[in-house]
C-alpha cells in the first residue's frame, strides 16, 4: 500500500513505535510458549475494537472478501490490525477494517528486536491504520495534518489525559 503523505519524522515515529510495541507484544507471547499465534486487543469501549493478529498465512487465506491485492502480500507469518466500529458517527455499525501491516517468512516472536520486526512492516498500511485508530479514538485531524512538534505536543497531551482518567475511581 502507498504510504500517504506524512511529514517523515512523524511517519518514522508512528512505524518505531510500533515495531517497537509489537515486538513487546510477541516477546511477551513467546515467554507463553506461544509463537505464531496471537491477539492483542488495544481498546474495546462502547464506540470501538482494535487489535493485533498475529497470524500464519493459512489463517489469514482463510478469511473471507479479502481483495487478491491483499492475498498476494501474505507472507508464512503476518500482523493484521483490525478496526471494528461499533456506530461511531459516520461509520457503518459493525464495519470491519483489515489492515495487513507486517509478513514475513518466520513467526515473529523470534525475532530478537524491533528494529528486525520495523524491517517486516508494510509502512503505507501501518500508516493507514495508526492513523483510523487514532481518528477513531478522537484525534482532531488525520497524522498527515501534523507537523512533527505538534504531533508530539498531541501525543504527550493525550497520554496526560489518559492518566489522568485512569486515576478517575471507576475508570480502567
Amino acid at each position: 500500500m502507498q504510504a500517504p503523505e506524512i511529514e517523515p519524522r512523524v511517519a518514522a515515529l508512528v512505524i518505531d513505535s510500533l515495531a517497537a510495541d509489537l515486538f513487546r507484544f510477541a516477546k511477551g507471547f513467546q515467554r507463553q510458549g506461544r509463537r505464531s499465534e496471537f491477539t492483542v486487543k488495544v481498546a474495546d469501549d462502547e464506540a470501538l475494537t482494535a487489535a493485533y493478529l498475529f497470524r500464519p498465512r493459512s489463517q489469514v487465506l482463510e478469511l473471507g472478501g479479502l481483495p487478491e491485492s491483499f492475498r498476494s502480500q501474505v507472507r508464512p507469518f503476518n500482523i493484521l490490525g483490525m478496526i471494528r466500529d461499533k456506530g461511531p458517527e459516520g461509520s457503518a455499525t459493525g464495519r470491519v477494517v483489515l489492515d495487513l501491516l507486517a509478513g514475513q517468512a518466520r513467526p515473529f516472536a523470534t525475532l530478537r528486536s524491533p528494529v528486525e520486526l520495523r524491517a517486516a512492516l508494510y509502512p503505507g498500511s501501518v500508516l493507514t491504520f495508526v492513523n483510523h485508530l487514532l481518528r477513531c479514538r478522537g484525534l482532531e485531524k488525520d497524522i498527515a495534518d501534523f507537523e512533527y512538534e505538534e504531533f508530539r505536543a498531541e501525543l504527550r497531551r493525550r497520554e496526560t489525559l489518559n492518566q489522568a482518567v485512569r486515576g478517575v475511581p471507576g475508570m480502567p
